[in-house]
């Protein structure tokens, strides 16, 4: 696009749209959205990649916008990043899940701690599960991938072109799926386990009826969930990078991106 100097003033308006969509990211993704990250980090981070960005896409540049389209155009740049982020975000709300699920059953739920990076309060073993989850996430470079899906928008989705579709509405459902699947297949060997261990302190009970039974099985419930949780910790590593690559993939799909490539 020619500019001339007195026609760039009327760039501004594309210019804060496409902060606009970056921005939205920065607000609801893993990593970029955590309070544990300074508000003026956030925003130095959004306008730095804004300005890199916006002379490749100078080109879906509207000279001349109503107030109408720029506030139509504001919310619908929004809403992509916030989609994409918060898409992202869902999968990790499944390994918190999970961990909640295995302190419910082995009696650890009575300890609520807070989690500052989803602003929700939680049990420690499902804090565990989500740092665990995030760690993984940094490993594969998923935060780098969740930036690049978003750039990648500007390819297929212009600036001012932003319409809800089919798939796009299809992309909550499809990751609350994964993100109950990936829950349940995490939590599913220690409830596994947890059942096991309450069914052998039950024929205890009713061969050694002197035992305290209360006392005794709420500590080796623990033990077991503590036990069985570090395994699959330990072994839950191939299964977190898939869910993440899975992810990443569905949303880039939603928005018609192509396929994901490392």
């Amino acid at each position: 696009m020619n500019l001339t100097i007195t026609q760039l003033p009327l760039l501004l308006p594309s210019f804060v749209l496409v902060l606009l969509r970056i921005s939205g990211l920065m607000i609801a993704a893993p990593i970029f959205g955590s309070n544990a990250i300074p508000r003026r980090i956030k925003a130095a981070l959004a306008m730095v990649v804004a300005l890199a960005v916006f002379p490749l896409v100078t080109t879906q540049a509207a000279l001349h916008l109503t107030l109408a389209d720029a506030f139509v155009g504001a919310i619908g740049e929004v809403l992509i990043g916030l989609v994409i982020g918060l898409g992202m975000g869902i999968l990790f709300l499944g390994a918190e899940l999970a961990g909640a699920l295995i302190g419910q059953q082995a009696g650890l739920a009575l300890g609520q701690i807070f989690n500052p990076l989803l602003e929700n309060d939680t049990t420690a073993l499902g804090q565990l599960f989500f740092l665990v989850h995030l760690t993984i996430f940094l490993i594969v470079g998923g935060h780098r991938q969740l930036l690049r899906a978003l750039l990648d928008t500007f390819k297929v989705i212009p600036v001012l072109s932003f319409r809800q579709d089919e798939r796009v509405l299809m992309l909550a459902t499809e990751l609350l799926s994964s993100a109950f699947i990936l829950a349940l297949r995490l939590a599913g060997p220690v409830l596994i386990a947890l059942t096991l261990t309450t069914l052998a302190l039950g024929f205890v009970s009713r061969a050694m009826p002197q035992l305290n039974i209360l006392s005794v099985g709420f500590s080796v419930q623990i033990l077991a969930a503590l036990l069985m949780a570090g395994l699959v910790l330990a072994m839950s590593g191939d299964l977190l990078a898939s869910s993440i690559t899975d992810g990443l993939q569905v949303i880039r799909s939603a928005f018609g991106l192509g396929e994901l490539n490392a």
